[in-house]
Parts: C-alpha cells; structure tokens; sequence
C-alpha cells in the first residue's frame, strides 16, 4: 500500500513519476546511504518512503527541518539521538490486559523512554526553539514518561536481574530464603561432621539435588530410615540424601522460593501495565522519534556531500548552479574531485541537447538534473550553490543507458523507442524529460530523423527536456528552434581527454576517430575513416573545433579584463580614499588656523579697547575711535570668510540658529535638533534620547529635513537620523580585515548609542569563522553591549551576529 503523501484529499494518485525514471536515476541508492546513518528501525522505515511530492509547502518545510538540523550538527550541542532495537512490539504487547513483560524486553522499552526524556529536554530551550523551529515543534510533541522508566530502573538492575528494592515484599522473602539457607546447611554441617569418618573419603559436601539440599551418604551405609534418596553418583557407590531432620526446612525454603517468583512475577506485571497505559503515547513518539531520526539522517547525509536547500518553485523550472553529483561527492568523500554543472531550464530555454564524445561525461550531467530534481522534491537537499532554483515537475521520464532486455526479448532501441513513447504520450507542460543518447541503436539517419521528430514534439508540448545524442544533424535545431538550446562537455584536444565541463550555448565534437588515434588505431585507418566521414561532417566538427578555440580565447580576454577593471576599481578607491584623508587633512589645519586667529582677534580686540579707554579719556576724536572701530570689523568679517573655507556647507551660529532647526554634526557624522542655544558659540542638541552641546562651528543648519547627508563608510552605509528617528540597524563587515572591522563596529556602537537603538545586525560573514570570533570577542567586553546570539536561518545563520544594546 502506497503512503498517504501519495493522495490528495480525494483519494486520487497525484504521484505521476514514473517508477522506471526513479529506479534509472538511481534514487534508491540515495535512500539506501541515508538508511544507513539512520539510528532507529523506526527512521529506517521512513527513509523507504521517502518520494517525490509535489506540495511546495510540505516541500519546503522538510528542506527547513533538514537545513536546521545541520546547523544543529554543526554548531550546536549535540541532539540526544542513540541507536536501539524496536521496542513497538513490546509495547503493543503491554497493552494487552494481564500480559507480562520479561526483565530484558522492559529494559529495552527503559532505554527507549530515557531517551525521549532526554530529547524532550532538548526541545525545552527556547534558545533552541528559536534558532531551529521546526526541528523543535516536532520535539515537543514528545509525551515523556520519566517515571515508568525510573520505575523499572528501580526494579531491574543492567543485567536484567528484579533486584530487592522492588518491593518490600520481595526483599522480605529474600531475607527469609537467606536465613533458612543459613539454618539448613548449618543442620547438614553438623550431619556431616558427626558422621564416622572413612579412609580416603572425601565427599562430605552439601549439594543441590532438585532445588533441595543434601549431603552424600555411601551406599552401604544408607538406612530406610535416614532420609530421602534425590540422586545418585554414575558408579552408584554414593546416594544424594535429604536427611529427615532437615525436610521441613528445604520445605520452607522451596516455600520461600515459590512466594519469591510469585512477587517477581507480580512486579513484572506491574511494570509491564504501567507500559501499557501508556501505550498510545509511546507508540506516538515511536513514530516522533523515527521522525526526527529520520531529519538527522538527511542532514548528515546533506553534511557528506556538500549539500544546501535550494528554493522550490511551483512552476516548471529548473536552475542548477554548480551542482554536481551526489553518489560521486559520497564515494569520494569530497567535492574537489567532482566537476559541478550549471544548467537552466524555463519556458524561454526548454530543452538542452548535450554533445560530446564518448566518456566526456553526458551521462552522469543527465543522472545529476534529474537526480538532484528527485531529491529536492523529496525534501532532501542537493550538492548545489543554494540560490539553484528546483520547479516542481508533475511527471518526470527518464531513458538512461543500455535498455536492452533478454527476458522480454526487446532490443536496446525497442526498449529505449518503448520508453520514448510511453513519455511522449504522457508529456506537457508540467514535465521534465531526460533521454540519453535519443534515436540510438539503429540506422543512424532514421535515428537521427526519429530523435528530432521526437524533440521538436515534445518542445511543442512545452515539457522541458536534456537529451543527449552524438548526431550532427541535430546540433543545427537550436538555429532554428531558439528554446532548444547546444550544450557540450569539454574536451582537451591537444592531451584528448574529457574535462567533464559543461558549456552552455555551443555543441561539441566527438572526436571518435582522434581518440581513436590515439588509442593505438593505424594512422592510415583513422585518415581513411577522416576521408569516409564527408566533407560537410568534417566541416562541422571544424567548425565546432574553431568555435571552441575562440571561445577559450574570449574566456581567457574576459578574466583578463575582468582584472583589469577590479585593479582600476581598486586604484579609484584608493585615490578618493587618500582625497579624502587629504580633504580632511586640511579643514583641520584651517581648523586650527581660525582657532588661533580668533584668539589673536580677541587679544587684539581687547587691546584696542584698552586703546579707545585711554583716547576717550585723553578727549580724543571720534574719527580716530571709528578707524579703530572698522579695523576691528574688517578682521572678525576676514575670519568668517575663513571659516566659510574650512566648512564648504551653511555654518551655523548663534545669530542664524533657531530651536527646532535640524543640524548635522561633523564631529559626531549625525544628525540633531536644536534644543537652545548656549552663547552664541555654542548650541544644544538633541540626538535620539541624548543631549549634547557643540561649537556651532561644528554643525551646519539643514533647510530640508529629507535632503540629510547620507554619509558612507567602510562598515557599509551606516545612517543615522536622531530627529526621525531613521538609523540602519546593520553594518557590514564582510570582506574587511580584523583591524579594519574592529574599527568599524566601534565607530557604529557609539552611534548606535546615541540612536538609542535596541538591536543591532552585524554582518560578517561565515569564511573561516576567524572574523565571527573576534567580532563576539569584542562585542562581550563592550560596555555598551548587553548580550550577542548568532542569526537564525532566516537571519543569515553563522553570517550573522546580533547585538543587544543596553537601555
């Protein structure tokens, strides 16, 4: 019986993807790897059902449970998973009514229910429950039952023994089975010891025979009266005997024995009830743990190849960046030795058609489209860059490798032909189609006429498609048909070895009767076969040839270029960075210079009073006071001029300011309002919550608010607008040095601060981690800073750093 994923609501197969297609691209293999890092029967039994669905929504949420779970691998502490053997059985049979469960299968069932307490602690984190949502939400739906667990621990020691603690009763009867062993072998060893002793006898040892204790006793010596005769030796010359005197103790003891298993058996009972009630709940977490095993599982298997979530669309589209393999990356164990692709697939560009030589690697390019559209319609993410792009397909057909079938006495071309048409019948615009090597197996013209026939068909259903073929007369329908676009695998021609690249947008030679060649076939062979291929095949793959080497050319003038203009782009920095510095260089020696000109003015000034005084008191001229007057005057006006020099915006001053007006401080790279002024040299400001008083010479007046400055900087656009309220609450400091960065994120707390800010993005990027170390270093023994997290996923995750900023 199929899974429910399989229905919709109405009970109807929405599952369209042909099981042959799955079984070609090898799906099942990527089911069988991640079964194996599953923990559980139960996450076992889910990796077999895991398929293709066709509800983004369910979709994308297994992708989030398996891209949360890595980072939990990762980053985080580890989730309390361990390895154990089926216990569902067991508790199915506790909830019979008066079933019992034996002292190993409750530890079994004991490990389990300590385990699900361990993981519903887990999910107790709001921590955790923050930065993994969905892994959590399924954690907590968990029903721990710590104290059937502790119960049974209680009762059963590891090596499966009920032990006295488990009841008093128990440990009652045992105390009593121990004294009356005691009593017993102390009445045999005086039996013994009064016994006539004979020469070379030594068999006076109190032995078990039946669960009762007794003492040898020689044959010839035995007496009807003595006691009762249990056992005897093999020679018959010495008889087991259970002397009358101690019958009524063994009595007791087998009593005691008896009362023993009883209790135990009660105890057990007990225990296997207590499972029992709470059946329905364990049997749910069994299916929640397989659940989360199953997560794990996945993600693991994500952690081994290199693999990332892409974005799931609901139409039919497909862009792969730098995809590449996930069987290869697996037995490699790494990403180095296999070559990724990039391909795009939409309604503009609906087919490519792949060409190439032989080995060049056409095949595994096709296993790795349709593998990988596979794989992220089942939830599990590819070995790709995560901004690829997965549609979801509503059929998907794929006819791989060699069909050829002994059994039902098809051909290799019956098998792909019968292939074809099952997926030409079944196309539209909702379908994905891979066909290796189109039209082979047969007479090379009419298999060259049926493949085009076939692709331009399914073209016009609007299906998308990868094909691969090595007919030439094929490599000239994208000229004419502009949504089928030439690809080809890349090829060495000097060394004549395939680089396993794919080039999107040109076809590709195949190079038959070269590497021919060059596996040893007589040159006068291959110039004969050169001679038969004709000279339009000749010409095309020249053609092809020349096409190839042009654009390696192009390639390698582009990354030259490319160079060039980053160099240019790096130098253009550099100048406006030392402009800059110069600029600033030089509004501070103005800045100085005004500074000790108004000191001259003012000494002078008061000089000059003096001056007047004396000439007022002289009874001077009021001609010689004027010029005196006007020299001061000519001065102060030659400073303000100065001033206008060193600050190119609107100085502001006591004479022009009003309350209310919005300023920029240089000094402080912000914005602020008037609040009053103090002088008229200098003015109060408010910036956020805070208050500040500057120099007017320091702050320039703004006549419109929405025209503020925006001021940049290394740490990325920083902007800060006291008076409205608007301040960026990210800084970027990826790509810098930690010098630089430190530097940065310090100049930005304090304008957090004064912003009056609450949280703040710190944007650094994942790299080496070296960065996210220093900056969490720095940003715990700022003053400023109450406390830091890492982003969650949809934050930017480890990229990411936030900050709380003190109230």
């Amino acid at each position: 019986m199929l899974p429910a994923a399989y229905l919709d609501t109405a009970g109807f197969f929405m599952h369209e993807i042909d099981a042959h297609s799955i079984a070609v691209l090898e799906f099942a293999k990527v089911r069988e790897l991640i079964a194996a890092l599953t923990l559980s029967p139960y996450g076992r039994a889910r990796v077999e059902e895991i398929h293709p669905l066709h509800d983004r929504d369910q979709i994308e949420q297994l992708l989030r449970q398996s891209s949360q779970m890595r980072d939990i691998i990762r980053y985080d502490e580890a989730i309390p998973l361990e390895r154990m053997d089926d216990v569902s059985e067991l508790v199915r049979r506790a909830g019979i009514e008066g079933s019992r469960l034996d002292p190993k299968p409750l530890l079994q069932v004991k490990l389990f229910l300590d385990i699900i307490s361990d993981l519903a602690g887990y999910g107790k984190s709001p921590e955790k429950r923050e930065k993994f949502p969905d892994v959590i939400d399924i954690i907590r739906r968990l029903h721990p039952k710590r104290e059937i667990a502790t119960s049974i621990g209680r009762a059963i020691d590891s090596s499966g023994e009920v032990v006295d603690r488990a009841s008093s009763t128990l440990a009652r009867i045992r105390r009593e089975i121990g004294d009356t062993e005691v009593r017993l072998k102390q009445q045999l060893n005086k039996i013994l010891s009064a016994r006539k002793r004979h020469s070379g006898w030594q068999d006076d040892v109190i032995t078990l025979r039946d669960g009762r204790f007794v003492v040898p006793v020689l044959a010839g010596e035995f007496g009807q009266d003595e006691g009762i005769i249990h056992d005897k030796s093999q020679s018959g010359a010495t008889l087991y005997v259970e002397p009358t005197s101690v019958i009524p103790a063994n009595n007791r003891l087998r009593q005691l024995q008896q009362d023993e298993r009883q209790e135990i058996d009660r105890i057990l009972k007990e225990l296997t009830a207590m499972v029992g009630m709470a059946a329905a709940d364990i049997l749910a977490d069994i299916d929640t743990y397989g659940q989360i095993d199953t997560i794990h599982a996945r993600a693991a298997f994500a952690l081994k190849t290199a693999s990332h979530s892409p974005a799931i669309d609901d139409h039919a589209t497909l862009s792969l960046i730098d995809a590449r393999h996930p069987l290869l990356i697996y037995a490699s164990g790494a990403t180095d030795g296999v070559v990724p692709l990039s391909l795009t697939l939409d309604k503009e560009n609906q087919g490519i058609l792949i060409t190439g030589p032989n080995t060049g690697g056409k095949t595994v390019a096709l296993k790795t489209v349709g593998l990988l559209t596979v794989m992220a319609m089942s939830g599990l993410e590819i070995p790709a860059d995560h901004k690829s792009v997965i549609g979801i397909y509503r059929k998907i057909f794929a006819d791989i490798g060699d069909e050829q079938s002994i059994e039902l006495s098809l051909s290799t071309f019956s098998s792909h032909i019968r292939n074809i048409i099952t997926a030409v019948r079944a196309a539209d615009d909702r379908t994905l189609i891979l066909f290796d090597e189109v039209g082979a197996g047969t007479d090379p013209k009419e298999g060259a006429a049926l493949a085009e026939v076939i692709i331009l068909a399914l073209l016009d259903r609007g299906s998308n498609l990868v094909a691969t073929t090595h007919y030439s007369q094929l490599k000239t329908l994208p000229l004419e048909h502009p949504s089928l676009v030439n690809a080809s695998l890349e090829f060495d021609r000097e060394n004549l070895q395939p680089t396993f690249r794919l080039k999107i947008g040109h076809p590709g030679a195949s190079y038959a009767i070269d590497i021919a060649r060059r596996l040893g076939l007589p040159n006068e062979l291959a110039d004969k076969a050169a001679v038969l291929l004709g000279s339009d095949e000749r010409s095309l793959d020249t053609l092809i040839e020349k096409l190839d080497s042009d654009l390696e050319h192009l390639t390698a003038e582009k990354s030259e270029l490319q160079e060039r203009l980053q160099r240019a782009r790096m130098l253009e920095e550099l100048q406006q960075s030392q402009k800059e510095q110069l600029d600033q260089r030089d509004k501070e020696a103005k800045r100085q210079f005004v500074d000790q000109y108004e000191k001259q003015l003012r000494d002078g000034k008061k000089e000059i009073d003096d001056l007047i005084r004396e000439i007022r008191t002289s009874q001077a001229d009021s001609k010689k006071i004027k010029e005196s007057r006007h020299t001061i005057e000519q001065r102060a006006s030659e400073i303000g001029k100065l001033k206008e020099t060193v600050n190119p915006k609107k100085v502001a001053d006591g004479r022009k300011l009003a309350k209310g007006d919005i300023v920029w401080i240089e000094k402080l790279n912000s914005d602020g309002q008037v609040v009053e002024m103090v002088g008229n040299k200098k003015v109060k400001v408010a910036i956020g919550s805070a208050f500040i008083t500057v120099d007017t010479i320091d702050v320039t007046r703004k006549d419109d608010v929405k025209a503020a400055p925006k001021r940049q900087s290394g740490s990325g656009a920083v902007r800060a607008s006291a008076a409205d309220g608007e301040f960026s609450q990210e800084i970027m400091l990826r790509g810098m040095t930690v010098e630089e960065a430190i530097e940065s994120l310090d100049k930005y707390l304090d304008s957090a601060v004064i912003a009056g800010v609450g949280q703040v993005y710190i944007i650094h990027g994942k790299g080496t981690g070296t960065l996210r170390k220093r900056v969490s270093a720095y940003l715990k023994a700022h003053p400023a800073v109450e406390s830091i997290r890492i982003g969650d996923w949809n934050e930017g995750g480890h990229g990411v750093t936030i900050a709380r900023i003190k109230s």
